[in-house]
């Protein structure tokens, strides 16, 4: 039973991305403090690995499954120092209505990521307006919450009658604690590059054996308090779970382009 949930459970996940964290005019002196809101969407593939079984999915199979959906990014900064919220919040789920058996799968997915971000080391050359190019490299750590709730309604029919009905159901909770560097490069005043890459689970508690993540983003300034941002993300997880056959391993990668818009004031 635990492995039908886990294949379940994967073939209707919904993935997530890190959204960029920009500031107001990248050769700007930046005042003590700031805010950012970056809604995004991360147009990804999946490829699962579970008890033996491999699933792979594309951005439209994934798309197809998702009922409603909202993806953020909200941080807060004081000089060097900030702290940064990702968070997704999905409704996924379809429907079989070929008898014997209907299915009616719907899973409710929350993947809440807290970062706390501190610049090490940061270099710029100056000229008459103000920052010409730069760099500056930055440690973060913080947890990673992923949370999956499935409900799975089955009626076993025959004909007009109904033999058998009833509801599945299964909620899983983990949390990963992420660490990682970030490394930005001011390229002119209305484009920055932005490197960053993490690790974490390290198989602590009920955490994940291990999960890795890494993202390339280009961002543009296109109005005072607006950025457009695209670019490139790949992360991926592998955890044990209990089972009624034995221990479960499953291994999970997701890779695809992200788009955003960052409000940042």
């Amino acid at each position: 039973m635990k492995k039908l949930f886990v294949l379940i459970l994967l073939s209707f996940s919904l993935n997530f991305a890190i959204a960029q964290e920009g500031q107001l005019d990248f050769t700007e002196k930046q005042s003590d403090w700031g805010f950012h809101l970056t809604p995004y969407a991360l147009l990804a593939s999946q490829s699962t690995d579970v008890g033996g079984q491999k699933i792979r999915q594309s951005f439209s199979d994934l798309a197809s499954i998702t009922n409603a959906g909202f993806q953020i990014v909200a941080g807060i900064r004081y000089k060097r120092l900030s702290l940064n919220f990702d968070g997704t919040f999905a409704r996924l789920g379809e429907e079989f209505p070929d008898p014997p058996l209907l299915v009616d799968l719907k899973v409710k997915q929350q993947i809440l990521d807290l970062r706390l971000r501190y610049i090490l080391f940061e270099s710029y050359e100056s000229g008459q307006n103000g920052v010409i190019k730069g760099w500056s490299v930055a440690a973060n750590a913080g947890p990673k919450i992923w949370r999956n709730n499935l409900e799975l309604d089955y009626s076993l029919v025959f004909g007009d009658r109904v033999l058998d009905e009833g509801t599945l159901s299964e909620d899983q909770k983990w949390t990963d604690l992420m660490l990682g560097l970030r490394s930005q490069f001011i390229i002119s005043s209305k484009f920055l590059v932005t490197v960053d890459g993490s690790i974490g689970g390290f198989g602590w508690g009920n955490s994940s054996d291990f999960s890795s993540d890494l993202t390339y983003l280009n961002s543009f300034k296109i109005a005072k308090h607006i950025l457009i941002n695209a670019g490139f993300r790949s992360f991926r997880y592998s955890r044990t779970d209990p089972s009624d056959t034995g221990d479960l391993s499953t291994k999970v990668k997701v890779q695809g382009p992200i788009l955003g818009v960052s409000f940042v004031y």
